[in-house]
């Protein structure tokens, strides 16, 4: 499912469920039924339920909480951009007279675990590089940002260790991976900081944040990189304008 079209069973799966929740066939609460109910009523196997909800996740189409279910998403917002046109937070700061720096916070090369694997739609234990970032804005830390991706989608010979993350994610793309993004997806969600967060932030951890869940995507659906972003609206103001024409 990492690229290109959908298996037809998958595929088929996938409609079936998504005509399901069009028809409205959930819990009042906008629960789905179990992937064994689903298996059962589709009469396929799990292990086609579970990539089908995986990629109905990834359309934005619903939400997998662990431990809780699964649910349908309500009211939600995709914006696709090209690169070309996505905003980076590096312009985005000094445009407004800000003097940026930014702190690498640490670069860990390591077996996915399945929450990660599930972002990236790898397979658990695939290895990967998680590199952590501080920006500072006239030295006050206003983003917290977090990337995964995929060790092999390097080219060959680069070390994470030694790569220059002080860069954009379309340079980080063309120096040293075997692919380019063709697009990206950025989800806006609001959150409450773990500790982690609210140390790097200088805030309290009942302080409401924003977090920017970005995916960055090969023309044929192949996730290179995924990106979380936190940001305090105190500490950030951004405003987004829209041009129908």
């Amino acid at each position: 499912m990492a690229t290109g079209k959908l298996p037809i069973l998958v595929q088929q799966t996938y409609d079936d469920i998504k005509e399901l929740i069009e028809r409205g066939e959930v819990e009042a609460s906008g629960q789905l039924p179990s992937e064994n109910i689903l298996s059962s009523k589709l009469n396929v196997s799990r292990a086609t339920v579970r990539t089908a909800l995986a990629r109905l996740e990834y359309d934005g189409l619903i939400l997998r909480v662990h431990g809780k279910g699964t649910f349908v998403r309500e009211k939600t917002l995709n914006l696709e951009t090209s690169l070309k046109e996505k905003w980076d937070f590096i312009p985005m700061l000094e445009e407004n007279g800000r003097k940026v720096k930014i702190e690498l916070l640490g670069i860990h090369q390591r077996s996915a675990g399945s929450d990660d694997a599930h972002l990236l739609n790898v397979r658990p234990n695939t290895e990967i590089v998680e590199v952590k970032r501080l920006y500072r804005a006239d030295e006050t830390p206003v983003i917290y940002s977090r990337n995964i991706f995929p060790r092999n989608a390097l080219r060959k010979g680069a070390d994470p260790v030694l790569m220059n993350y002080q860069c954009t994610a379309y340079e980080l793309f063309t120096e040293y991976f075997n692919e380019q993004a063709d697009h990206s997806l950025t989800d806006l969600l609001p959150v409450l900081p773990d500790a982690e967060l609210a140390e790097h932030l200088q805030i309290g951890n009942k302080t409401p944040i924003f977090l920017f869940k970005d995916l960055f995507l090969t023309e044929n659906e192949h996730i290179l990189l995924a990106g979380e972003n936190f940001m305090h609206e105190n500490l950030l103001k951004l405003r987004f304008v829209s041009n129908p024409r």
